[in-house]
């Protein structure tokens, strides 16, 4: 028995802290023991392993392997695909693109890291033993670079920055799992996985106590396997504690810690891996159940009747007694087809009453018989296990041509309910595993490694979302197409009959209030009826509402220019009303012709007036150059030569 604890806290130090571990880590294997053992059993039946305990050497059917494949090709067929949606898909630009980008992410983590055989490896365990578990790992690429100051200028020294982030899943085998014991996975406190370490990793992890370590684990117990450092290896136990947060390196039976490291990852449920699947499972206990256990009775006598029938099929043979006086006999037992033999003393033979009285066969009717027997026993055993796993035939492929198609039908329906709940786990397992990637994605990848990885610009407001567990969580959903695919059918039906089912109303509605609008009301009250009857319907309420009220609102309006043409009277006749307009457009007619020769007069009178200045200023100038003329012939002689004479003229 392992020694009991009650709280950490009792435990202070390095030293202290890997005591308590140990402690820890003993409970689970005390735990868990018979179960592992029993696991052991299981994959050495599957395996054919000759020192399996059981019959031995004897002849086996192994149905364990026929069962574990057919459920391996109907539980995982393929690797399901992130489908990452917005949440209530309404419009959210930034939703939308946020959630565009994660999926693009995981689309090419998936692809580059080919996880197939991984999520196979888990559900290989999940078969056998009881129990698969997967590991998601963060990895930051640092490489150096150039130092620069403030200005952009190198100071020739060097520094270290993230080249490159990966996300990837890591298989966990069965037995390098542990976990502290728990009636139900929510009450798990911590989830523990093994390493296998060389002295150079030791050193990478914790350089102070590498050289200190014992090498504890080699490939056999005994040889030179386990006298060589080279081949051993140290048994690293990586421990995350939900409790403290912290992340533990330690190695059972070292009285020091390798490392302690606060929550590396801060994942919202931290554990970096989801739920184990868990074939067979209780409310009671946390330890997980090989489903072969559930049939290992039948499996067993299945084993016995094969190895009854090879004995009795090998006993299964033709022979008898010959007369020894007729040597020709021992070659006739030994002759191929239409070979016979010749006779020295052929009338000998024909007088002793011919090969009939000369020879006698052993009769195995019986054996026969009992060989039948067991075919038959057998078969029936076959069909048990079958009804106990759930494997219909029909799903293995094999009918039985007097069965009815109902019946066949039927026999898978029913065959395939259980298998249903199984390949569901298998699928939420899956998408647990996407969206830790992906929480690991959004809060921890560079803006820069996300643009190259997806093509896509990160904007602030993409940001401000994916690095908030809760508005991440509000905005984008995260599931597979295995996951999804159920309900996107569902949802496109539902939206298909909608409008379908709206469209109908409406063509005839409207033809309806087109002959009596004052039926408008009832119109809009029933396909608000309708409306409601439908989950989608609800992103139409509003815009029904905004309608119904522009209708009555014209209907309104309608109404009011009715009343006030009652008020007004009766309607002038339609005659005078276009005599009017008639003489309304003569007088404006008349008008315009009145306006255009007022102008033209108007003009006329002007250039006449311009006329007259011009010819007024012309008969001055002439009159004044007339006067200068006279001005000079009235000058005397005298006059002229004083002018001359001056040097005037």
């Amino acid at each position: 028995m392992s020694e009991q604890i009650e709280s950490m806290e009792e435990y202070k130090g390095s030293a202290g802290l890997a005591r308590y571990w140990d402690i820890e880590l003993n409970s689970s294997d005390d735990e868990e023991r018979e179960w592992r053992e029993e696991g052991e059993n299981v994959v050495d039946r599957y395996r054919a392993d000759k020192e399996m305990s059981g019959i031995g050497r004897e002849k086996k059917f192994n149905i364990l392997w026929s069962n574990t494949e057919t459920l391996k090709g109907a539980l995982f067929a393929r690797m399901a695909k992130p489908e990452i949606r917005r949440r209530y898909l309404d419009r959210d630009p930034n939703g939308k693109q946020v959630a565009e980008l994660l999926e693009r992410a995981l689309e090419y983590s998936s692809d580059v890291y080919d996880e197939r055989d991984i999520i196979a490896g888990a559900i290989e365990d999940y078969l056998l033993p009881g129990r698969g578990v997967v590991w998601v790992v963060k990895e930051d690429i640092m490489i150096e670079v150039d130092a620069v100051d403030e200005f952009g200028f190198a100071t020739g020294e060097k520094i270290e920055e993230i080249g490159d982030q990966r996300v990837y899943f890591e298989y966990v085998h069965w037995e390098d799992y542990r976990e502290s014991p728990a009636k139900r996975p929510e009450d798990v406190r911590w989830k523990a996985r093994r390493h296998l370490m060389t002295r150079d990793d030791l050193r990478d992890l914790s350089p102070t106590q590498a050289d200190k370590v014992p090498l504890n684990w080699s490939p056999s117990e005994t040889g030179e396997y386990n006298s060589d450092d080279v081949f051993r290896r140290a048994e690293v136990w990586e421990i995350w504690c939900e409790d403290t947060r912290k992340r533990y390196y330690v190695v059972k039976g070292f009285p020091a810690l390798l490392l302690e490291e606060d929550d590396p990852y801060e994942l919202e449920n931290f554990f970096p891996t989801p739920k184990p699947i868990i074939s067979i499972k209780t409310n009671g206990s946390g330890v997980p159940v090989p489903e072969f256990r559930l049939y290992q009775d039948q499996a067993d006598e299945l084993d016995r009747i094969t190895t009854r029938i090879a004995k009795l099929t090998d006993g299964l043979r033709r022979r008898g007694i010959y007369d020894g006086s007729i040597p020709e006999l021992a070659k006739l037992a030994e002759a191929a087809d239409n070979v016979f033999i010749p006779a020295d003393n052929y009338a000998n033979l024909a007088q002793k009453g011919g090969l009939a009285q000369s020879m006698q066969t052993e009769d195995i009717s019986q054996t026969a018989g009992v060989l039948t027997g067991l075919y038959q026993q057998r078969a029936q055993l076959i069909q048990t296990i079958y009804e106990v796993t759930g494997i219909s035939d029909v799903i293995r492929g094999s009918t039985n041509p007097n069965e009815t198609a109902t019946a066949q039908r039927l026999k898978g329906q029913f065959g395939s309910m259980r298998l249903k709940q199984r390949q569901d786990q298998i699928q939420r397992f899956v998408r647990d595993l996407y969206r830790i990637r992906a929480e690991l994605i959004a809060e921890h990848f560079q803006p820069y490694i996300l643009q190259n990885m997806t093509g896509l610009q990160v904007t602030p407001e993409m940001l401000q979302i994916m690095r908030s567990d809760k508005l991440r969580s509000y905005r984008i959903d995260i599931e597979t197409d295995s996951t999804v695919f159920e309900d996107a059918q569902m949802e496109q039906r539902n939206r298909i009959e909608f409008v379908n089912t709206m469209g109908a109303y409406l063509e005839k509605a409207i033809g309806i209030v087109q002959v009596a609008p004052e039926m408008t009301p009832i119109a809009f009250q029933a396909l608000e009826f309708m409306v409601r009857g439908f989950k989608i319907g609800r992103e139409f309420e509003d815009l029904i509402d905004e309608a119904k009220q522009n209708s009555m609102q014209q209907m309104q309006q309608m109404k009011q220019q009715q009343q006030q043409m009652q008020q007004q009277g009766p309607p002038p006749d339609p005659k005078m009303i276009e005599a009017q307009q008639k003489a309304q457009l003569k007088n404006a007619e008349l008008q315009q012709k009145g306006q255009l020769k007022g102008a033209e007069l108007q003009q006329k009178g002007q250039l006449e007036m311009a006329k007259m200045g011009q010819d007024a200023k012309i008969d001055r100038e002439q009159m004044a150059v007339d006067a200068q003329i006279a001005r000079e012939k009235n000058m005397t002689d005298a006059e002229i030569e004083l002018l001359k004479g001056a040097g005037m003229m």
